[in-house]
Parts: C-alpha cells; sequence; structure tokens
C-alpha cells in the first residue's frame, strides 16, 4: 500500500499529539475536586460513549463473540484500566511535566515485555542497548543522585502505569490479532469495558468535592477534556494515521506527547522544567528509538502506542 501525502497525515499526527500531551494537564485539573478512580473513571465514561456514538454514526453492528470481548478484556485491564488510576495518582506527587516524560518510557517496556513474552521475536542488540540506555535515561531524568528531591512513590506508580502498558500492548499483539473488527468497535468495547471495571474503584472513593460536576470548576473540564482529546478521538485519529502512513509514523506521536505536555505545564500551570529532565528525555527518546526498532526482516505490527 502507498503511503498518503504528508498533508493527509501530518495534522492528525499533530492533533493525536495534542489530545494525549494535554491529558496530564487535564488530570491536574481533575484531580482538584475528584480522586485519582474517579479521574479514571469519569474519563473512561465520557470517552465510551463518544466511541460508542461514532459506532451509531458509522451504522457499524459489532461483531464480536463472547471470546473476542474476554480478549479486549484482557487488554483492556493494562491498557485502559490499571494505568489510568495509576497516573492520576502518580500525578499527586509529580509535575505533570515529570509524569508525560516518564509516560514516554512506554515503548522501553513493550520492547521489553515482547522479548520476554513472544519467543518469536528475540531481543537484538541495538533493542538491549536501548533498554540500557533508556533505564539510564530514567535515572537522570528523575535525579536519582539525590533522592531527597524526587518523590519515589510517584516515579514507582508512574513507571507501574507505563509497565502495564506495555504488558497490554504485548498481549494486544497476542489475543487481537485473532478478532476481525474495526478499530473503531474496537476501540469503543475496550474504554466502556475499563469504565465497568474502574466503577467500583470510583464509587468506593467516596462522594467528589461540593461543586465538582459545576461547570464554573476546572475538575470537571479536566475530566470532559480526557474523555473527549485523550480518550476518544485522539485513539481514532491514531489509527487513522497508522492506515494513512504506518505504524512507525503514527508512532511518532512517542516524541511529541512529551514536548506539548512540557509547554502546557510551563505555560498553564506554572510548572518548572529542571536540566536533568531535559537530558534524561532526550536518553529516554534515544533509547526508545533504538528499543523499538525491528529487525529488516520482520513484519512490522501495527500497534497502537499506549499515551495518556
Amino acid at each position: 500500500m502507498t503511503a498518503a501525502h504528508p498533508r493527509a497525515w501530518v495534522p492528525l499526527v499533530a492533533l493525536i499529539a495534542l489530545g494525549w500531551g494535554s491529558s496530564f494537564l487535564f488530570i491536574e485539573l481533575a484531580l482538584e475536586s475528584f480522586a485519582p478512580s474517579q479521574v479514571g473513571f469519569g474519563r473512561l465514561a465520557v470517552g465510551g460513549v463518544i466511541l460508542w456514538a461514532l459506532v451509531g454514526f458509522q451504522r457499524r453492528r459489532p461483531r464480536l463473540s463472547l471470546r473476542d470481548v474476554g480478549a479486549v478484556a484482557i487488554v483492556g485491564v493494562f491498557m485502559s484500566g490499571i494505568p489510568l488510576i495509576l497516573i492520576p495518582m502518580a500525578q499527586q506527587h509529580l509535575t505533570s511535566i515529570l509524569a508525560s516524560l516518564l509516560n514516554a518510557t512506554t515503548p522501553l517496556w513493550t520492547a521489553f515485555f515482547v522479548a520476554l513474552l513472544i519467543p518469536a521475536e528475540r531481543i537484538t542488540r541495538p533493542q538491549l542497548v536501548g533498554l540500557l540506555i533508556g533505564v539510564a535515561g530514567i535515572a537522570v531524568l528523575v535525579g536519582a543522585w539525590n533522592v531527597a528531591d524526587f518523590s519515589l512513590a510517584g516515579v514507582a506508580l508512574m513507571l507501574a502505569a507505563t509497565a502495564c502498558y506495555g504488558i497490554g500492548s504485548t498481549l494486544s499483539r497476542r489475543v487481537m490479532a485473532r478478532v476481525d473488527e474495526s478499530h473503531t468497535v474496537l476501540s469503543a468495547t475496550q474504554i466502556g469495558l475499563s469504565a465497568v471495571m474502574l466503577a467500583p474503584f470510583a464509587l468506593a472513593a467516596g462522594a467528589p468535592e461540593r461543586g465538582a460536576f459545576s461547570l464554573s470548576q476546572p475538575a470537571l473540564w479536566g475530566i470532559l477534556g480526557l474523555g473527549v482529546l485523550g480518550t476518544s478521538y485522539a485513539y481514532v485519529l491514531f489509527w487513522r494515521v497508522v492506515k494513512l502512513a504506518g505504524a512507525t509514523v503514527a508512532s511518532s506521536t512517542t516524541y511529541l506527547v512529551p514536548v506539548v505536555a512540557t509547554v502546557l505545564g510551563v505555560v498553564v500551570l506554572g510548572e518548572t522544567l529542571s536540566w536533568n529532565e531535559v537530558a534524561g528525555a532526550g536518553i529516554v527518546l534515544v533509547g526508545v528509538w533504538l528499543a523499538s526498532r525491528r529487525p529488516r526482516l520482520a513484519t512490522p505490527a501495527a500497534e497502537a502506542v499506549a499515551q495518556d
């Protein structure tokens, strides 16, 4: 298939980066009135409604067996279930900038779990070097030489979330390949099932802050922004770019999301960016580039890159 002209997909890549990059800002806003589990559930509920509306607009009748639904649910646990609670929990201790930079380690985890769980795809020497460089980059990113200056709990929660993304991406290659359905239907099903999973945790967190659902409160707009931009349209646009330009081009959003999140963190939230975060992010992205490389003879799978 011939790739489309860049004019057809460059604007879409920019919109994806804006949607996923702004998620960290919206999480900060939502946490002003909602618990982390409620932030995760809220974005899924809003995103699920929009995605299912798109399915209805396209007049597509889902053709998923119970086995297919089970496969989507398993992937959803790691792709849009556990991480969407862990990330808001992490941002209670970290700046949105640092959270977004740590989120960029997702491809490192994906490469690690693919090598661990898919024997046919043995890790190559460049990928191994990339993983090691990525680990070094994380150490520089958080300033590991001065533990007192960063929240170990926040970093651990964020890395646990990205590890879940890595597991989910790897599982999707094994269990989702057998599911013959459109990406819109699969995304809607995954997000909807994940919302059901998180609902009990959101209820157990108790009532949100008084006035949380008022349109004058930034927390509600944070939830709406997460659901509309980061949890629905970004996924649809991502798969559109995969179709137009291929998975490699679509995966380039990995490098753009932290840039968007950093700009918003500085301009809107007044956060500061330290030298080690800049240096560490650069090292991590070099590691991501190496770890994401595939052998030339391998057939690249069009898999989603998990961003917040």
